[in-house]
């Protein structure tokens, strides 16, 4: 014979079963919150080192394709900051953005009346990630073979964290381009420039 509940003990029983005291959600409520604590500043780090490979793929991608037209071309191809997608901004700032584009005078400017100066590539950046390059001539210039001799320089990406987090692109006299990385001998967590020196964020 199977025994039936009292509606009060039904009401017990379903308080024991599905209820949760004030200490168990207190306890509930901690973890969680030590467990943001520790996840929120690693997420965040993985959002800022996203965006610096991001910057620093963009960039290569440019340059890359810059000297494949200069080969394909040959012709002299400019790729530089810009502010106006025009003319070459007098900066090593290349954050505010970038422009490519055939330079058959040498001016630094793109002359749109003139068929042969083609823009190629004008990229518009707008981020955190600061991008400065140390050639005094502020700009790069393929020639029709390739090269880029007397432009060659390090890229320097930065963010607020300082240069241990910095991430550098070299580019060598023959136009080709690759990753920084920290080549001291005792490595110190920075990655080093085309003069063996370590990059610096400003």
């Amino acid at each position: 014979m199977l025994n039936r509940m009292s509606n009060e003990e039904a009401l017990n029983f379903d308080v024991t079963a599905n209820g949760f005291t004030l200490v168990e959600t207190l306890a509930v409520v901690a973890i969680l919150g030590v467990l943001l604590l520790v996840a929120v500043p690693s997420f965040s780090n993985l959002i800022s080192n996203n965006r610096m490979v991001s910057e620093v793929y963009g960039l290569r991608a440019a340059l890359s394709h810059a000297r494949s037209e200069a080969l394909a071309r040959r012709a002299p191809v400019v790729v530089c900051p810009t502010t106006d997608g025009l003319a070459c901004a007098d900066s090593n700032d290349w954050s505010i953005g970038y422009i490519t584009f055939v330079d058959t005078d040498d001016n630094s400017v793109a002359d749109l009346v003139d068929p042969t100066e083609e823009i190629i590539q004008w990229e518009v950046r707008q981020n955190p990630v600061a991008v400065r390059f140390d050639n005094a001539n502020k700009r790069v210039r393929f020639g029709g073979q390739g090269a880029a001799l007397s432009f060659e320089g390090t890229f320097t990406f930065c963010d607020g964290r300082g240069a241990e987090d910095a991430r550098a692109l070299i580019l060598n006299p023959v136009g080709s381009l690759r990753a920084a990385i920290d080549s001291d001998v005792t490595p110190d967590g920075i990655v080093n420039a085309l003069n063996d020196t370590d990059v610096v964020c400003n």
